[in-house]
This record gives structure tokens, C-alpha cells and sequence, in this order.
């Protein structure tokens, strides 16, 4: 072959280059054209098998041509043309009297494709998808439709699962709120082996009847997969997942809070400061500059300086200085409330000497009724102009404290769970407060420390029975409600607690699907997005 640069590929060297040295084919010639690769070929075998009684045949009937998309070479996609033959049977009595040429590799039969070009097409569409795969593939000169790309998704065949060992389970939405899935992953190889369509206990007992080696099966503890585990694979051992355990009694713990809120407040608002900060100058109350003005005025007024020097040195009116000159303070300037403000003073006296913690809010309902028409803001401004200010127009600040966030039960919970080394200062000091100030929350702290430590640190169930019953013994009905759970599962988070398997790897498998099915924007089929979650290369 000359190609247009002016360099000669020999056929020899081309087959050496396209087929490995095993392979039974020849490279004829190669067609270098503008956009494509022409690669003539031809087998090299003597002889094929008949597909039908598997007698090799060398009698040869005729030659056809096969065409074969390959990887692109050079930038330009490839095409094989291959010289195929067709064989007579020698077995009278088969059926078939003449049969295509059959090969090991590289061209299966009713294929357009080689099985290198299928094997990344494939790898292509599991990874990106469709479309994206489409102009992936577009921008290395292979052309392939979308359709085409989720066609040979669906023509592989999934891996069978019938050797796992240890299974894990857990669930997924398919619809939010609506409607929801079972995954399940192969702990020991960490791969996802199914996707089931429900979360039911006969779909999950169906499955694992079907798999008789199953040993162990980690799962949270959702009730349909406890006697879906119990019915469908009796022989295997159950271990509930750790976190869910501790989840669970991060729920009652955080029950606990709402229910202790009070002594919660006791303790936050001991840290709360009162700060008085300036008041705030309005409009129509004089400002420093004036009241600086007023007191230079009345210094030269007692010094004897004419009035008119007075009102030339400062550019003020004769009428305003003389007015000053039998003021002991600035008078303020007059207003006129529009809303009618000043009808009320007496009654606001009244009510702020009656209750001197009365809320503005309140005030302002309780004016409303009386007839007044003015807006809350405007209340509070009006009020404010005759040195009955309100609120932040008083000045006064209720400062919380800066970690005011550890003070939510949320936050509060996970400084139950932490390790108490591992707690900054603050924290320390939190939790050592609310418990000073409920008897509740102390006993809480003790149980959840003495349950960590036999998850984490002992590793071993020896002391769960006496700790359930020390909690099933308490006054707190919500670590009651969870002692109680922990009985009727007792054999599977005994295993939680002795055994070292968990659901770690199903949940990281469930954030890939979910990825998985936004990126299908929530439309794919169960079918396809079950493929390209199992068959994703590892």
C-alpha cells in the first residue's frame, strides 16, 4: 500500500501490525482514502466446524466479502473487508448442506463490528451513556449512534451471581417519596451483583432462593429485609450495619433534646450577654453637631457677646439665638404624628409601668385596637421621638452565644457520639452543661458512651443484653423504644457487634447509582441503568 504521505506499508508488515501472531488471517491489501481505511483480509484456517454437527470441512463452496467497522487508525476510521468462504457439510446427515466460515476471534457471526471495536464501544456507553458516548465517539472517528450504543449495552449479558458469599443490602429511590428499589452488592469483591425493583420481601426471598452459597447478608433494619433474609436464605447468618444502629440512636437521642429544651434554654441563655449600644438618632431628635452648636451659643451668651455677632459668627437667625438664651436645653423640634400617635402617650406610660418587659409587638396590637392606624416601624420610630424607644430602637442587644449552632439538638446530638478526646474545649464545655442541668441527659450520655464503646473499641456483644435491660430499666421512653428494637432483632446486631462486616460498601455503590441516574436525568429503564451500574469497569 502507497499512502498519500509517500510511506509504503507492505501486507506482511500490516498483518503483523492489525492481527496478533496466533491469529489465522492476512492482510491483502490496505485502501488509504480520505476519511477511511480500506483493510482487505482473508483467513488463513484450512478449514471450519459446522455449527450444526461440529465436523470440520475444508470442501469449499463459495467466496463472499464481510465488512467490519474497526478501531479508527491514524485519525480516520477503519474498515475490514474480509474474504470469507463458505463450506460444504460432509455429514449427510446434517441438515445444513452448506455453511459459512466460522472464526475464534476478531468476527463473530451476524456481527458488523470486531470484538476489540465492540469491547470499547461498550466500555464507552456504560461510562457516558448515549448521547455523550455518541460524540465521544465522534471526536475519535468512530461513527456511532446513540441508539446504537444503549443496543449493544443491552445485548450483554450480566455476570452470574451465583457463587457470592456474603451479600449486602440496602435501598435506593427510584422516585423520591414515591417509589423505592433494593440493591444488592457482593461485600467480599465490592461490586453490585442486582438491582430489584421494589424493596418487598418476596422479591428479596425470591432472589436468594435462587443462591444457595450465601453465608452471610448485612443489611439495615427495615422489616422486609429481615423476613425477606429469613425466608429466602435461612442458612445465612444476618448482621444489621453498624451505622444504622447508631443512626437509630441518634434519632432517640435527638428525641431526648426536643423533650429536655427547657433546660437547654436555661443553659444557652446563661451565656447570653446584654449589650447597650448607642441609641439610634433619628430625624427629628437634634444630632451632636447641633447640641454642640447649642452649648457654644449659650458659652457666648453668658460672655456678653451681642446677639447679632452671635447669629453672624454662626449663620444663624437673631430669633433662634435669642430663643436659646432662655433655654436650659435644646428644645426638640415639633411633630405632628400623622397616625395620631401623641392620643395614645398616656395609655403607652401606663402599660410600659405596668409591665416593663411588654414586647412592641404586643403594644402595637393592643393599639390597634384602640384606633391607632399606624404601621409597626412606624410605632416604633414615633415612640422612639418621645423618648419612649423600644426594642433595638432602645439600644439594648440580647449577644448569644458564638456557638450558638452546637446549642441546636441537632448539633447537640453528635457531641453525645464523638469521642470524648476528640472534643474541642467548647464542646466539652456544652455537654458538661446540659448535663449539670438535666439529670435526663446525663444518664442519656452514659448509656451512648458505654454502647460506643462496645461497637468501636471492644468489638464484641458480651455486654449488650446487660445494657439493654440497664436501659429497658431507665426513666427515658425513648432509649426504651430503642432497647426494645434491639430485642426483636437481637441475634443480627449481636453479629453487628462480633462480626467485622458492614453496608460501608453497599452505601458507596448506591451514591454511584445515584450519580448513574442523574446523569440518565431519571429516565432510564431499570434493565439499563442495572447493566451499567454491574458492568462499569472496576
Amino acid at each position: 500500500m502507497r499512502s498519500s504521505v509517500g510511506f509504503v506499508i507492505l501486507p506482511m508488515n500490516a498483518t503483523k501490525i492489525i492481527f496478533n501472531s496466533g491469529d489465522r488471517f492476512r492482510v491483502i491489501s490496505v485502501d488509504d482514502q480520505i476519511d477511511r481505511l480500506n483493510i482487505y483480509v482473508q483467513s488463513t484456517q484450512k478449514g471450519s466446524a459446522c455449527p450444526n454437527c461440529c465436523l470440520v470441512s475444508s470442501r469449499i463452496h463459495s467466496y463472499y466479502t464481510r465488512k467490519f467497522n474497526d478501531l479508527p487508525s491514524f485519525g480516520k476510521s477503519s474498515r475490514i473487508l474480509l474474504r470469507a468462504r463458505k463450506f460444504y457439510c460432509l455429514t449427510d446427515e446434517c441438515p445444513l448442506k452448506v455453511f459459512t466460515e466460522r472464526f475464534d476471534n476478531h468476527f463473530r457471526s451476524y456481527q458488523r463490528k470486531t470484538e476489540r471495536l465492540q469491547d470499547r464501544l461498550l466500555n464507552i456507553a456504560i461510562e457516558a451513556g448515549g448521547k455523550s458516548g455518541e460524540r465521544i465517539c465522534g471526536e475519535f472517528s468512530i461513527p456511532v449512534s446513540d441508539t446504537t450504543l444503549l443496543r449493544i449495552i443491552d445485548r450483554t449479558e450480566l455476570p452470574k451471581s451465583n457463587e457470592v458469599v456474603a451479600l449486602g443490602v440496602d435501598d435506593w429511590a427510584i422516585r423520591k417519596r414515591e417509589r423505592y428499589g433494593s440493591i444488592l452488592v457482593d461485600l467480599a469483591a465490592n461490586r453490585p451483583i442486582g438491582l430489584l425493583g421494589d424493596r418487598e420481601e418476596k422479591t428479596l426471598s425470591g432472589w436468594l432462593k435462587e443462591r444457595h452459597k450465601i453465608q452471610v447478608i448485612s443489611r439495615d433494619r427495615y422489616g422486609n429485609y429481615q423476613r425477606g433474609s429469613t425466608k429466602g436464605a435461612p442458612q445465612a447468618i444476618q448482621v444489621t450495619d453498624r451505622w444504622h444502629l447508631l443512626k437509630n440512636l441518634g434519632e432517640a437521642v435527638r428525641k431526648i433534646l426536643d423533650r429536655e429544651h427547657a433546660a437547654m434554654k436555661r443553659v444557652r441563655d446563661s451565656q447570653s450577654e446584654i449589650s447597650h449600644a448607642s441609641p439610634r438618632i433619628l430625624k427629628s431628635m437634634a444630632s451632636p453637631r447641633q447640641q454642640e452648636k447649642f452649648r457654644e451659643v449659650k458659652r457666648l451668651l453668658q460672655q456678653d457677646i451681642p446677639i447679632r455677632e452671635i447669629a453672624r459668627r454662626f449663620k444663624m437667625s437673631r430669633i433662634t439665638v435669642r430663643k436659646y438664651k432662655h433655654c436650659e436645653e435644646l428644645p426638640r423640634k415639633t411633630y405632628i404624628s400623622p397616625t395620631g400617635l401623641e392620643e395614645h402617650l398616656g395609655y403607652i406610660k401606663k402599660r410600659k409601668a405596668e409591665n416593663p418587659a411588654i414586647q412592641l409587638r404586643q403594644l402595637h396590637t393592643e393599639l390597634k385596637g384602640r384606633g391607632y392606624q399606624g404601621a409597626y416601624s412606624t410605632l416604633s420610630d414615633g415612640l422612639a421621638r418621645h423618648s419612649l424607644a423600644m426594642g433595638k430602637k432602645k439600644g439594648i442587644k440580647t449577644v448569644l452565644p458564638s456557638d450558638l449552632s452546637l446549642w441546636r439538638p441537632s448539633r447537640s446530638a453528635m457531641l453525645f457520639f464523638n469521642d470524648p478526646k476528640k472534643l474541642s474545649g467548647d464542646e466539652s464545655n456544652i455537654l458538661n452543661q446540659l448535663c449539670t442541668a438535666s439529670a435526663v441527659l446525663k444518664q442519656s450520655l452514659f448509656f451512648i458512651r458505654q454502647f460506643r464503646q462496645m461497637m468501636f473499641k471492644d468489638q464484641s456483644s458480651s455486654g449488650l443484653q446487660d445494657w439493654i435491660q440497664s436501659v429497658s430499666d431507665s426513666s427515658i421512653p425513648e432509649l426504651c423504644g430503642f432497647a426494645k428494637g434491639l430485642r426483636q432483632d437481637f441475634a443480627a446486631i449481636k453479629n453487628a457487634f462480633d462480626l467485622p462486616w458492614s453496608n460501608g460498601p453497599v452505601e458507596g455503590n448506591v451514591n454511584k447509582l445515584k450519580t448513574l441516574k442523574r446523569q440518565m436525568y431519571g429516565r432510564c429503564s431499570l434493565r439499563l441503568l442495572e447493566k451499567r451500574l454491574i458492568l462499569a469497569p472496576s
